[in-house]
């Protein structure tokens, strides 16, 4: 049976979040909790408000649906969900199973249109990606389709078009982006495009702009920033051969460094566009990690500048994750698995430049995995 938590709260569950207080959740590479935490933006404060035991030894991604009443879990050969209840209670629902050669459920996403289904990747050579629907309150029914690769991929990192009629797939171990057609209606998957990435890259992550005619890519390996531009009818990709490095432009020890996560930040109104692009990477040896954010143009999704490249206060360990908070888009969380902890960076600006800090810092048991914001 699975653990639960509940936090007292002096305003009741209809005013969950005041100006000030917002609170996130963190998943682990081994252990069976999840971390709630609280984060106060106007004292810069970050706590360790409890842990929540779950049906799992470990949640290497979680992943909200666009209510934020589902908590999705990659966890060693199943994709989970919980339903998050009022107190900020988890119930586990459900899962989704693997094959048993390819158990390592790795990465996951909910699409944000109707139908919401989920799609998962394992990290295996050679498996296949998961579309697996849900019910009417978001729980995980069962696979409906595959999405499918050639025996040299492996795929680390997903996202959706805005639409969620196409699926874009970082694979790493193959070093390719690869393009998937999704027809909601009759609920078929097919392959639309397969992009190898230059030598030597290793794309990681990926992320679509809301407008759909970018498309940004972590490549790992190289430590750099790439950009596509997409055909909003077809899906279609195609490299502008434009890359960004992910480390100061005077450092020549790429290999020293891991290229790890993409993620654009939230506007407080849907209708907005983002302003900012966020990336990490990793260090491998001593030394801290970098993050670094961009500037976008607010209608086509362009990167108009490179704000900043600043180094984080760990060096990330196996996973440097950036989660954009949903209340603001100065903020962001970041994770450290080599020193147990979580941060939250926020973005300052002036008249002449961008810069950003570590704001709060909590300490933990063990490594997270990736943090995403409930309020």
């Amino acid at each position: 049976m699975m653990g639960k938590f509940l936090v007292i709260f002096v305003a009741a569950y209809a005013g969950f979040t005041t100006a000030d207080t917002h609170y996130l959740l963190s998943g682990f590479f081994s252990g069976t909790s999840i971390a709630a935490l609280e984060f106060d933006d106007a004292k810069l404060s970050l706590n360790l408000i409890n842990d929540i035991t779950i049906n799992a030894n470990s949640s290497k991604w979680i992943s909200l649906d666009e209510s934020k009443e589902n908590l999705y879990v990659g966890a060693p050969g199943y994709f989970q969900s919980y339903s998050i209840t009022s107190g900020l209670e988890l119930d586990y629902q459900s899962s989704a199973s693997l094959p048993s050669n390819c158990s390592n459920a790795n990465y996951i996403v909910a699409a944000i249109k109707e139908p919401h289904a989920v799609f998962g990747a394992p990290f295996n050579l050679g498996c296949s990606a998961l579309a697996i629907s849900v019910d009417a309150a978001g729980s995980l029914q069962s696979s409906f389709a595959n999405i499918t690769y050639d025996n040299r991929a492996g795929v680390h990192g997903l996202a959706l078009s805005p639409q969620a009629d196409f699926i874009y797939s970082a694979d790493d171990t193959g070093n390719a982006v690869w393009v998937h057609s999704y027809n909601q209606p009759s609920a078929v998957i097919k392959e639309v495009q397969r992009i190898s990435a230059p030598d030597g890259s290793d794309p990681r992550h990926i992320a679509v702009h809301p407008a759909g005619l970018f498309v940004y890519v972590v490549y790992e390996k190289s430590n750099e920033l790439a950009i596509y531009t997409r055909n909003k009818s077809t899906g279609r990709l195609v490299n502008t051969n434009v890359t960004y490095s992910l480390i100061p432009s005077s450092f020549s020890n790429y290999s020293s460094y891991y290229g790890d996560e993409v993620a654009f930040s939230i506007p407080g109104e849907k209708s907005l566009p983002p302003r900012y692009l966020i990336c990490s990477t990793r260090s491998l040896g001593t030394t801290p990690g970098y993050v670094t954010a961009f500037a976008l143009d607010p209608l086509a999704g362009n990167i108009t500048s490179q704000l900043f490249v600043l180094p984080t206060t760990g060096t990330g360990g196996q996973a440097n994750a950036v989660s954009p908070a949903s209340f603001s888009e100065e903020h962001f969380a970041t994770t450290d698995t080599s020193s147990n902890f979580i941060e939250v960076w926020k973005i300052e600006s002036n008249k002449t430049s961008t810069s950003a800090f570590a704001a709060a810092h909590v300490d933990l048991d063990s490594a997270p995995a990736n943090a995403v914001w409930y309020t």
